[in-house]
């Protein structure tokens, strides 16, 4: 599976409720190993009940944005949330279905998200 493969999905919840579509992906990255980088292991999925876009690095919160922009992703991004990948069950054909309610993280945009 390629990163394009879960942009835009539908996340839903065990009993079907939908959350909204993945916009974002959050990666952590492994240890180097002598001359090379660490591996990179998927994290959590970003999610947006209101937008199919992704956030275009704006929502980390180091990133010093034009005030006209912050306001247009912060609203088409309300209600933003992180999902741990260890709350994915499955990824179907059109949707990523979790195999337990997931946690409300909501993810501020104003706000970096912890690394690690």
């Amino acid at each position: 599976m390629i990163l394009s493969d879960l942009l835009g999905r539908r996340v839903r919840e065990p009993d079907g409720t939908e959350l909204g579509r993945v916009v974002d992906l959050r990666f952590r990255r492994g240890p180097a190993r002598r001359a090379h980088e660490g591996e990179l292991e998927l994290v959590a999925l970003i999610v947006s009940p209101h937008s199919r876009l992704s956030f275009y690095g704006y929502e980390r919160g180091r990133v010093n944005r034009p005030a006209v922009i912050d306001a247009l992703i912060r609203r088409m991004h309300r209600g933003s949330r992180v999902i741990p990948w260890e709350c994915v069950a499955r990824i179907g054909d059109d949707d990523v279905r979790l195999g337990v309610k997931a946690p409300v993280i909501p993810l501020d945009t104003r706000v970096p998200i912890p690394e690690g």
